[in-house]
This record gives structure tokens, C-alpha cells and sequence, in this order.
């Protein structure tokens, strides 16, 4: 295994660039300038308000009581004044001592934009089911991937992780699961580029090469209304993600930089080797039969092996910015780097970034042009695949190395089919990634001058991604000796380019004499995808000595390149239509072509439609002074979804495996064959109904939302088996019935208390989502259950299944009975089993909930993220893998898991409900508290701030973790707890 670099000296460098250049500042004559800073209507004091010198890298921040001191060059020639909401002041500096100003609040409607698909539009005016998130109401813990930072935050998205890894992915569904086999994943679009969801081999998450200090807002698109304009991509949600930008900040440095270290807060529940070695001596006095070679077989050690692989991590993080905004320009530039240890050996997360934005205005502001432009490098360790179920159950009495042992000195058994020692894997293999990536767009807008209200607006946007896997296993680790070729190593590139063409019309205009406002978009847009895979493979090692160097001691190669393009191309149209100020229309139609499906089936039209009604603006509504705002909106539409492989309509020919190799002289040649394909495969189509309430109360001080929606999911695709000769072979990818998903979301947003110096708002929303399936069909016989959910133990076990009229992935068990004593009973007297399978629960949880408090006392402030599922379903894999007696005398003696003190299991019983838990949680998920000092000379602000992240869980479940996707609980890496110290430091 490879040693890792650790490369502190990047942000060091960085850090000292940085205040080499802001000392350079304080060689002048300066003066003292104070003053203090209030809102120009009420008077009252504004703290937090920027004040900076234009044109230098001098800046302060307002305290509490809006006061300020700045030491100010004799020679400056003008002070600026912003803050959040108010029109920014530039006022020329004449040698003044004392200087007041008054800001003025900015038109309010100008502040209440929110990004939808292709445009922006004032919150009063959305009829579709949105939320946005902005950065200053982020989860505040340090994240690896985007997609955290919202989690708990809006109602009806539910983010889990999907494990503990450094830089894993996360599993991320918008109003529940709409597919069997097709992606659930929503579409993410990055600055106007939509981006392809597909995952390399070199990352663990595609997504990890944006850092979240890059990211402005994160808006979320729910219904038809909203997401039909993405067409066939809009079935499982659209999430838009805004980067930052200068925002006319006169010359701004920020570094942000923290450290953190992260423990396992649980683990597989094993035995200890004392308990081991009790269990198996004890069964081996009664039973010397059956028991009898498992307790020769122990040993005199006393071995943790999952506390070998496990360990403290640590993790630090850096990003410096410069914002800089001109008259008619402004620009921001950011460097970050993370260095992240995973709580399990041999993995590792590193990125390095760079992003640039810039804005320019033209032609007396009629042409404005925006680029954005951002690239990564992520280098992660891939820990060893069965290394977490190999420290759970190899046996706890037998030591880690063995010095007659051939396979590098570690304890191993002899048996190719057992477990293997989990620390010579760690020590002895191999496996990396590299991956680089940029992402970015060039935006031109022009408003034609001499038709009001016109304009056109082209985007060009490109997303590639190339790297590496390396992988090495030499021909001493214990699996390679039992292999007919011992010794591996496997170099996996990639490349994948995606390039983006939007070119739309846009028409903006009110008509006084009806009472009306047209807003219409229409556009062409053009996205095309390709990927090349080149793979070599060598095997049969005749030297270790080269690692994953060089393929050249292999005596046998395997070698392929496959190339998978695809292309998108749409045509779009959307009116929104305001009438008297209070009536709503939308309408929304895109039409898309997509090469996946075959010519019959390549076209797709997704319409929608949505009325708004903003009651609040009735006369009827005039004295009822405690509402502010109310809205009623009602959707409905039709949206796609395509995320599928490519060319799995027609019958492409791929090698055969090495059992199906062709006979030549002395060679053997691998043949050729067709896939099964499905020529008729089609979209899926999701059919969408939303009634959706807005309010705001006490002068908008509480603000929420209620919705209620209906999706029906019409030719779902989905893997079947299929009669034998009636395709090329015994499965195909098809379209075979249908889906509804049920539910209401509710939000609350209120700022609780605010009085004096200390201010708390808080955030609730609460979600629940039924699925069911409508029916399974297109081949698939009435009233034929598909088995899914696989189990490790057996052989093609499984525990879930899809029946009509259950919900998806429902656990399949029987229900356990037990005795007058209390013990589990299987059969009655006759042998006969008790109980039938039946359906026994789900993985999805019936509600979600979320909760953030912040709270602010003059220059501290404190937060924390609550999140809870209620009513999810897990079935404990490790428990019924582990804890029963025939782990003892299968292949060689296995720990025991620790369920079996409960249950006394003598045979494997994996589909007793006794192992399937209610897993509700309720997770602090992270903390936050903060000290903010405004009165640094040269410095506008200094934070000091501290995190705790997945710092406790109340949970019944009795393994690791209760929040495992999907529902099956089997040698996850572990969850671990994360505390984080940091410094935010704005110049």
C-alpha cells in the first residue's frame, strides 16, 4: 500500500502569499474614521455592516450597536457602506474624523428572486413547489460532497450517507423512490450545466469535486410545474446549484480554514475472544462431534481485528477567495484543499480546487456576459472490499501474523472459501483513484434595446472528467494464492465529456391596459455525452516487487476500450402569465430526443400546467393585518425519466466469458455475443398533481408551506426474466408496469424571538411519502412477485420483493414465534413451519423531520441540525450472517455475532422477522457555536468557530447505524463522529 503525501504546505503557502499582500497595506499615513451604521427608515442600528476603503484591502464590520472603526489612508478617496438587503454607499473621504450613514433597504422584490430552470423568478410568482437554501443557512459541520449541506433542510428531500467513507456518496431522493431499475437520483445542474449522474470507478462520489465554500444557494425543484422544463431528466427532482460571486464587494479576502478528527461511533457487535473461546469450548464439552475441531482450532490470542483496521482520522480543510467588483464587472477567484482520513485504514479523500467567476456588462448594460470556470483533482484509498466483514467475523483467538505462514507472514486458513485475515488485505493490496474534472459555462445575454421586455441568451457549457483506478494484488495475499492466475494488477482509465448548448428567447413585459404580465421563455437546447473506458488487466504475476508500477510481470493480459455516446436534444417553451397582481398562470412543454431509446420510441413530450391564486392581495383580505402573504398553487404535468444505459434497445455484441472461448489450434479465442435487448424500450413517464399553500404571518416573521401531491409512474423499466429462447437471454431490461407515490410536506420558517441583542429563528419540516406498486406487468405474469433485496449468507437469498399493491423493496419474512419460555419456535411437532412468509415493513421511513435553531448574542452565535425517520424498517445482514451456531462447522470456525445470546440460533434463519428492526432515529446532526470580532485593525471580520457533527442518535435499532439506504444492513463502513475547530478570517 501506498504511503500518502500529505501536502500542508499548499494552504500554508497560500495563507502567507495572502497576508504578505494585505501588509503591504499598512505602509501608509492613516487616520481614524468611526462612525455608526442604521437602517434609513426605522434608525435602527445595523450590525455586521460592511465598511471598506475603496480600492484597498482595508475593511471593517459593524458591532452590535452599528458602530465601526477604520484606520483609513490620508489619500483614499472614497468609503463604501453595504449590507445584506440595502443598497450599497460609495461616500468620498475628505479627511473626516466622524462619519454616519444611513442605509437605505433595497427594493424588496428585487430580493426575493428564486433560480428555477433556464431564468429566475420573484417568489410571489412561483405556481410549482420550490425551496431554496442559501449559503448562510447551510449545515455549518465540514462536508465532503454538496449535497450535506442541505440535509434535514427541506421537506420531502431525504440525504442520507450512504456510509461512513471518506468522500462517499449519499443517497439522495426527492419525494421517494419513482423507479425499480432506472435512476432515483434527482438531476443536478451546476451554473446552467446539467450534469451526468454516472459514477467512475476512481471516486467514490462524482459530486465531491465541488466544495461546498464555492456554493451560494441550492434550490430544489419538486413537482411538474417546476421540472418540466428538464423534460425526460425531471422525474426524480431537479436540484440547481448556484456558485458564488463577487457581489460588488470592493476588493475581498477570505480564508476559511478548520481542522477536524472523527472516531467510529459503533460497531458490528461482536464476540470478544474471551467470550468466543467460552462459547465454543462450552458447545465442544456437550457436542465433541460436531464441536469439537472448532474448539481445536482456537488459539491463545486475544485478537480485536475490527479495532486493528479501525483508527482516530483526521481531516483539515482550506479555501481562500478574492471577490473583486468594478462599475460594470466584477469577478471572484478561490483555491481550496482537503485532506480527509478515513476512519478505517487504507482510505483517504484528497482534492485540490480552483474556480473562477466573472461577470462583465456591455453595450450601456444591455449585454452582460458570464463565465464560470472551476476544476478539481481528487485522489482517494480505497480500503480493502471485504475488509469490514472480515474483521467482524475472523476468529478473535488466533494472532495477526504467522511466521511459517507463505502468505506474507499473516494468519491464514487453509480452506480457499473462508474468511480472510482483514489486516494482510489492508497491508498487502492495493487500490487508488485519481480523477480530475472541470466544469464550467460561458453565458452571453443581450437585451434587445428596441423591443421592451426581449431578450436572448446563449449558454455554452462543458463538463469533462478523466482518471485512473489502479488496483494490485499480489500473489502472496491468501485470495490470489487460491486463484489459477495468483497476482493482479488492473489500471481502469476513463474520460467523459459532456458538452451543453442552450440558446432561448425570453419576453418579460407588463400591460397596464389589461391588467397583465407575460413572462415567455422558449429555447433549443443540445447536451451530448461521451465516454471512453480503456482497461488493462494483468494477471498471473511472476514478481511483487513492481506493485501496480507496471503490468509487465503478468503471463496473461485482458485488455478492452469501450466507448458509450449518447446525445439529448430538446425543444422548450414556458409562459407564466400574472393577471391583477394576483392571478397565476403557468404552462410549460419540452420535447426531447434521446438516442438510449430506439426510433420508434426516441421522442418525448412532457407538458405541464399551474394556476396560482395570492389571496392575500383580495379586498376581503385588507384587515386581516396578522396574515402578510398567502398563495395557493395547484400543478399538474408530466416528466421523464432516461436514466438508463445506452444502446439497451438493440442487441449489442460483447465478449463472452472465459467458460464460452472458442477453440483455434492451440489458442483459445473469446467469442462474441448479443445482449438481450428490448427494441420497443420506451421512457419512463411520471405523471404529477401538487395543491400547494404559501403563507407568511406577522409581517412575514413566520413564513411555511404545506403540500400535497400525487405521482404516478407509467411504463416503469425494471430487470425481468424472460421465457427461455424468447430473447438472448434469461433476463432483459423492459418496460413493466406502474408506481404511485402519495404525501404531504409541511415548512415553518419563523424568527422566534428577537429582542435587544439576542435574536432565534428556526426552521421545521416534516414529510411522508407512500409508494406503492400499481401493477407489474409487461410480461410478467399476474400476481408474480419480482425477489429483490439480496442478502450475504447462502446462496441467492433474498428478503424483499415487489408485489402489486405493496410498496417498493417491502421485506418478505416470516413471523417469528417463540415459546411459553420466551425462545424463537420455527416448526410445530410435526415439522411443519408455524407462519408463511408475508410482508413485514419497509425500508422508507412514514415521516421525516427536520429542525435547525440559530441562535445570536451580540458577537456569539450557536446552531444545531435535528433530524429524524420515523417508522423505517432494517434487516440486520450482520446479525443473521454471523449469529448462529453454523458459522462454527460451514468452512472453518467464524466469530459469533452477539445476537446469538439472544436468539441461540443453531441453523441460519435469515428470513425470521426477528432480525428485521424498527430503525426510527432521532440524530443531532451537527452543532455549531461561534465567536465573530469586528474590531481588528486591517481585518473586517475574524470567526472562531467549533463543530460537532453526528454527535449522538436515540435509536431502538440494535446495529451500527439505523440510517442504512436501502433498508439492508451488511458491512457498511462504519459511521464515525466528527469534531471540527475553524477560523473564518474576512479582509
Amino acid at each position: 500500500m501506498q504511503s500518502r503525501r500529505y501536502n500542508y504546505l499548499r494552504p500554508v503557502l497560500v495563507v502567507a502569499c495572502l497576508m504578505l499582500w494585505v501588509g503591504t497595506a499598512f505602509g501608509q499615513d492613516r487616520q481614524e474614521v468611526s462612525g455608526t451604521v442604521t437602517d434609513a427608515e426605522t434608525g435602527e442600528p445595523l450590525p455586521g455592516a460592511n465598511v471598506t476603503v475603496v480600492d484597498e484591502p482595508i475593511g471593517t464590520s459593524t458591532n452590535v450597536d452599528g458602530e465601526y472603526s477604520l484606520q483609513v489612508p490620508v489619500d483614499a478617496e472614497a468609503l463604501r457602506f453595504s449590507f445584506l438587503g440595502y443598497d450599497a454607499q460609495e461616500i468620498p473621504y475628505e479627511g473626516q474624523s466622524t462619519l454616519d450613514v444611513s442605509l437605505v433597504p433595497a427594493d424588496a422584490e428585487l430580493q426575493e428572486l428564486v433560480v428555477i430552470g433556464y431564468g429566475v423568478q420573484e417568489e410571489r410568482d412561483v405556481t410549482g413547489s420550490v425551496s431554496s437554501v442559501r449559503s448562510e443557512d447551510f449545515n455549518r459541520a465540514p462536508v465532503s460532497s454538496p449535497e450535506q449541506l442541505i440535509s434535514g433542510k427541506v421537506a420531502g428531500v431525504q440525504v442520507s450517507a450512504g456510509d461512513g467513507s471518506p468522500g462517499g456518496g449519499n443517497l439522495v431522493r426527492i419525494r421517494g423512490d419513482n423507479s425499480f431499475s432506472a435512476g432515483n437520483e434527482p438531476l443536478y445542474v451546476i451554473d446552467g450545466v446539467p450534469i451526468d449522474n454516472s459514477g467512475n470507478n476512481a471516486q467514490r462520489n462524482p459530486l465531491s469535486f465541488l466544495s461546498s465554500s464555492d456554493i451560494e444557494s441550492m434550490t430544489v425543484l419538486k413537482d411538474a410545474s417546476a421540472t418540466a422544463i428538464y423534460g425526460s431528466r425531471g422525474a426524480n427532482g431537479v436540484i440547481l446549484i448556484e456558485t458564488r460571486r463577487a457581489d460588488g464587494d470592493e476588493g475581498r479576502i477570505t480564508y476559511d480554514g478548520s481542522v477536524s478528527t472523527s472516531v467510529i461511533n459503533e460497531r458490528v457487535s461482536m464476540m470478544s475472544s474471551d467470550q468466543y473461546r467460552g462459547v465454543v469450548q462450552d458447545l465442544a464439552a456437550n457436542n465433541p462431534d460436531r464441536f469439537g475441531s472448532a474448539a481445536d482450532a482456537l488459539g491463545i490470542a486475544n485478537t480485536d481485528w475490527q479495532d486493528l483496521v479501525e483508527r482516530q482520522s483526521f481531516r483539515q480543510e482550506h479555501a481562500v477567495s478574492f471577490a473583486r467588483g468594478y462599475e460594470d464587472a466584477d469577478f471572484r477567484l478561490s483555491l481550496n484543499y482537503l485532506d480527509e482520513e478515513g476512519t478505517l485504514r487504507g482510505s483517504s479523500f484528497e482534492r485540490l480546487g480552483l474556480s473562477f467567476n466573472y461577470n462583465q456588462q456591455l453595450l450601456d448594460d444591455d449585454l452582460t456576459i458570464r463565465a464560470n470556470l472551476r476544476g478539481s483533482q481528487t485522489q482517494e484509498q480505497f480500503e480493502p472490499g471485504g475488509m469490514v466483514g472480515n474483521a467482524a467475523s475472523f476468529n478473535p483467538t488466533l494472532p495477526v501474523r504467522d511466521v511459517n505462514s507463505p502468505f506474507g507472514g499473516f494468519t491464514e486458513w487453509d480452506e480457499a472459501l473462508a474468511e480472510k485475515n482483514p489486516l494482510a488485505e489492508l497491508l498487502l493490496q492495493e487500490s487508488s483513484g485519481r480523477a480530475l474534472r472541470s466544469l464550467g459555462n460561458v453565458e452571453a445575454e443581450y437585451r434587445i434595446p428596441f423591443v421592451e421586455g426581449l431578450s436572448t441568451r446563449l449558454n455554452l457549457g462543458y463538463d469533462v472528467q478523466s482518471g485512473e483506478e489502479v488496483f494490485f494484488a499480489p500473489t502472496n495475499l491468501k485470495a490470489q494464492a487460491d486463484a489459477s492466475d495468483p497476482g493482479v494488477v488492473a489500471r481502469a482509465n476513463f474520460t467523459r465529456l459532456n458538452r451543453t448548448l442552450d440558446a432561448y428567447m425570453s419576453y418579460d413585459n407588463e400591460f397596464e391596459s389589461i391588467d397583465s404580465r407575460f413572462d415567455v421563455t422558449a429555447g433549443y437546447s443540445f447536451q451530448d455525452f461521451k465516454g471512453e473506458f480503456p482497461e488493462l488487466v494483468g494477471l498471473g504475476l511472476d514478481s511483487n516487487i513492481f506493485g501496480a508500477g507496471t503490468v509487465s510481470p503478468a503471463s496473461e493480459f485482458e485488455a478492452s476500450v469501450t466507448e458509450v455516446p449518447n446525445r439529448l436534444i430538446s425543444g422548450f417553451a414556458r409562459v407564466n402569465y400574472t393577471f391583477a397582481d394576483r392571478y397565476l398562470l403557468t404552462t410549460t412543454v419540452r420535447r426531447d430526443g434521446s438516442s438510449r431509446f430506439g426510433p420508434e420510441n426516441q421522442f418525448g413530450t412532457f407538458p405541464s400546467v399551474a394556476l396560482g391564486w395570492r389571496i392575500n392581495e383580495e379586498p376581503f383580505m385588507d384587515d386581516v393585518d396578522v396574515v402578510s402573504s398567502l398563495r395557493l398553487r395547484v400543478s399538474a404535468g408530466v416528466v421523464g425519466n432516461q436514466e438508463i444505459g445506452d444502446f439497451l434497445y438493440l442487441p449489442v455484441y460483447v465478449p463472452g466469458g472465459p467458460q464460452a472461448r472458442a477453440r483455434f489450434g492451440d489458442r483459445f479465442v473469446s467469442t462474441l455475443r448479443p445482449n438481450a435487448a428490448d427494441e420497443s424500450l420506451q421512457w419512463e413517464e411520471t405523471t404529477n398533481y401538487n395543491v400547494g399553500v404559501n403563507f407568511g404571518l406577522f409581517d412575514e416573521r413566520v413564513t411555511g408551506a404545506v403540500e400535497v401531491y400525487r405521482e404516478d409512474v407509467d411504463n416503469l423499466l425494471r430487470v425481468v426474466p424472460v421465457a427461455a429462447g424468447a430473447n438472448l437471454s434469461n433476463q432483459v431490461l423492459t418496460n413493466v408496469g406502474e408506481l404511485r407515490n402519495e404525501g404531504i410536506e409541511i415548512s415553518l420558517s419563523g424568527a422566534i424571538f428577537r429582542e435587544g441583542d439576542f435574536t432565534w429563528d428556526a426552521q421545521f419540516n416534516a414529510s411522508t411519502n407512500r409508494n406503492e406498486i400499481l401493477s407489474i406487468g409487461g410480461g410478467v405474469a399476474e400476481g408474480t412477485d419480482i425477489e429483490v433485496g439480496g442478502i450475504e449468507g447462502g446462496t441467492g437469498n433474498t428478503v424483499q420483493l415487489l408485489r402489486e399493491g405493496e410498496s417498493l423493496n417491502s421485506f418478505f419474512l416470516f413471523e417469528q414465534q417463540f415459546d411459553a419460555d420466551g425462545n424463537p419456535i420455527f416448526e410445530d411437532e410435526d415439522g411443519n413451519p408455524l407462519t408463511e412468509r408475508r410482508i413485514a415493513g419497509t425500508p422508507d421511513p412514514d415521516w421525516i423531520f427536520g429542525h435547525t435553531s440559530q441562535f445570536a448574542y451580540q458577537n456569539i452565535d450557536l446552531s444545531f441540525t435535528l433530524r429524524a425517520h420515523v417508522g423505517n424498517k432494517v434487516y440486520n445482514n450482520n446479525a443473521s450472517n454471523f449469529g448462529h451456531l453454523q458459522r462454527l462447522t460451514d468452512v472453518v470456525p467464524s466469530n459469533l455475532h452477539t445476537s446469538y445470546f439472544e436468539t441461540g440460533f443453531d441453523q441460519p434463519r435469515y428470513f425470521s422477522d426477528i432480525y428485521l428492526e424498527d430503525a426510527s432515529f432521532l440524530r443531532l446532526d451537527n452543532v455549531s457555536a461561534g465567536y465573530t470580532v469586528r474590531t481588528l485593525p486591517g481585518v473586517s471580520q475574524l470567526r472562531v468557530y467549533g463543530t460537532a457533527r453526528n454527535l449522538f442518535t436515540i435509536t431502538g435499532y440494535s446495529g451500527p447505524d439505523p440510517e442504512v439506504p436501502f433498508g439492508i444492513d451488511n458491512n457498511l463502513y462504519p459511521r464515525s463522529r466528527t469534531f471540527t475547530a475553524g477560523v473564518n478570517i474576512q479582509f
